[in-house]
Protein backbone atom coordinates (compact mmCIF):
# COMPACT_ATOMS: atom_id res chain seq x y z
CA UNK A 1 0.00 0.00 0.00
CA UNK A 2 2.78 2.42 0.94
CA UNK A 3 4.72 1.45 -2.17
CA UNK A 4 1.68 2.12 -4.34
CA UNK A 5 1.22 5.55 -2.69
CA UNK A 6 4.86 6.43 -3.22
CA UNK A 7 4.63 5.35 -6.87
CA UNK A 8 1.53 7.48 -7.36
CA UNK A 9 3.23 10.55 -5.82
CA UNK A 10 6.27 10.01 -8.05
CA UNK A 11 4.04 9.83 -11.12
CA UNK A 12 2.06 12.95 -10.21
CA UNK A 13 5.20 14.92 -9.41
CA UNK A 14 6.81 13.99 -12.72
CA UNK A 15 3.67 14.80 -14.68
CA UNK A 16 3.36 18.24 -13.06
CA UNK A 17 7.08 18.94 -13.63
CA UNK A 18 6.82 17.89 -17.25
CA UNK A 19 3.70 19.99 -17.77
CA UNK A 20 5.42 23.05 -16.27
CA UNK A 21 8.47 22.64 -18.46
CA UNK A 22 6.53 22.10 -21.71
CA UNK A 23 3.61 24.48 -21.18
CA UNK A 24 4.65 28.15 -21.16
CA UNK A 25 1.61 29.27 -19.17
CA UNK A 26 2.35 26.81 -16.38
CA UNK A 27 5.95 27.84 -15.88
CA UNK A 28 6.38 28.94 -12.28
CA UNK A 29 7.74 32.39 -11.49
CA UNK A 30 10.96 31.00 -10.05
CA UNK A 31 11.69 29.16 -13.28
CA UNK A 32 10.97 32.27 -15.35
CA UNK A 33 13.19 34.34 -13.07
CA UNK A 34 16.03 31.81 -13.34
CA UNK A 35 15.84 31.94 -17.14
CA UNK A 36 15.78 35.74 -17.11
CA UNK A 37 18.70 36.02 -14.66
CA UNK A 38 20.82 33.50 -16.63
CA UNK A 39 21.68 36.23 -19.14
CA UNK A 40 23.75 38.02 -16.48
CA UNK A 41 25.97 34.99 -15.75
CA UNK A 42 29.08 33.78 -17.47
CA UNK A 43 31.88 31.43 -16.43
CA UNK A 44 35.49 32.42 -15.94
CA UNK A 45 38.43 30.22 -16.98
CA UNK A 46 38.16 28.30 -13.68
CA UNK A 47 34.47 27.60 -14.20
CA UNK A 48 33.37 30.04 -11.48
CA UNK A 49 30.21 32.10 -11.97
CA UNK A 50 30.74 35.72 -12.92
CA UNK A 51 28.06 38.40 -12.97
CA UNK A 52 28.02 40.80 -15.90
CA UNK A 53 26.08 43.93 -14.98
CA UNK A 54 27.55 46.28 -17.61
CA UNK A 55 24.82 48.69 -18.62
CA UNK A 56 22.29 47.06 -16.29
CA UNK A 57 20.20 49.40 -14.10
CA UNK A 58 21.19 49.26 -10.43
CA UNK A 59 17.73 48.09 -9.35
CA UNK A 60 17.86 45.12 -11.75
CA UNK A 61 21.44 44.24 -10.73
CA UNK A 62 20.39 44.27 -7.06
CA UNK A 63 17.51 41.89 -7.82
CA UNK A 64 19.79 39.47 -9.68
CA UNK A 65 22.47 39.76 -6.98
CA UNK A 66 20.01 38.92 -4.20
CA UNK A 67 19.46 35.47 -5.72
CA UNK A 68 22.90 34.83 -7.17
CA UNK A 69 25.44 32.12 -6.51
CA UNK A 70 28.09 34.84 -6.34
CA UNK A 71 26.31 36.44 -3.38
CA UNK A 72 26.14 33.04 -1.70
CA UNK A 73 29.87 32.53 -2.25
CA UNK A 74 30.76 35.99 -0.93
CA UNK A 75 28.51 35.50 2.10
CA UNK A 76 30.07 32.10 2.84
CA UNK A 77 33.27 33.96 3.85
CA UNK A 78 31.51 36.28 6.31
CA UNK A 79 32.98 37.92 8.44
CA UNK A 80 36.26 37.79 6.50
CA UNK A 81 35.62 41.14 4.83
CA UNK A 82 38.91 41.13 2.89
CA UNK A 83 38.08 37.81 1.22
CA UNK A 84 34.51 38.94 0.60
CA UNK A 85 35.78 42.06 -1.19
CA UNK A 86 38.31 40.00 -3.19
CA UNK A 87 35.59 37.66 -4.45
CA UNK A 88 33.30 40.56 -5.32
CA UNK A 89 36.20 42.25 -7.15
CA UNK A 90 36.94 39.13 -9.14
CA UNK A 91 33.45 37.86 -9.91
CA UNK A 92 31.68 41.09 -10.83
CA UNK A 93 32.53 43.06 -13.94
CA UNK A 94 33.08 46.79 -13.78
CA UNK A 95 29.63 48.26 -13.25
CA UNK A 96 27.61 50.64 -11.14
CA UNK A 97 26.54 47.69 -9.00
CA UNK A 98 30.13 46.58 -8.32
CA UNK A 99 30.99 50.07 -7.07
CA UNK A 100 27.82 50.12 -4.97
CA UNK A 101 28.51 46.68 -3.47
CA UNK A 102 32.15 47.34 -2.61
CA UNK A 103 31.24 50.66 -0.97
CA UNK A 104 28.47 48.93 0.97
CA UNK A 105 30.86 46.18 2.12
CA UNK A 106 33.37 48.81 3.29
CA UNK A 107 30.66 50.66 5.21
CA UNK A 108 29.38 47.50 6.89
CA UNK A 109 32.94 46.51 7.79
CA UNK A 110 33.66 49.99 9.17
CA UNK A 111 30.46 50.03 11.22
CA UNK A 112 31.29 46.59 12.61
CA UNK A 113 34.91 47.45 13.46
CA UNK A 114 33.81 50.74 15.07
CA UNK A 115 31.33 48.84 17.25
CA UNK A 116 28.30 50.60 15.76
CA UNK A 117 26.81 47.22 14.80
CA UNK A 118 27.39 43.69 16.04
CA UNK A 119 28.25 40.63 13.95
CA UNK A 120 24.60 39.61 13.46
CA UNK A 121 23.65 43.11 12.37
CA UNK A 122 26.58 43.20 9.95
CA UNK A 123 25.53 39.89 8.41
CA UNK A 124 21.91 41.05 8.11
CA UNK A 125 23.02 44.32 6.49
CA UNK A 126 24.95 42.36 3.88
CA UNK A 127 22.17 39.83 3.29
CA UNK A 128 19.66 42.66 2.83
CA UNK A 129 21.46 44.34 -0.05
CA UNK A 130 18.62 44.72 -2.52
Amino acid sequence: MILAGAGFMYLVTNLVSEAESTTPGLENSQSRKAKEYAQYYRKDVNGDDMLNFAGVPLSKAKAVWSESTVKDKVLSYFPDFDTMKQIAEGQLNKSEFKTFLLNRLKKIEGDYLDGAINLDQARKAFEDIK
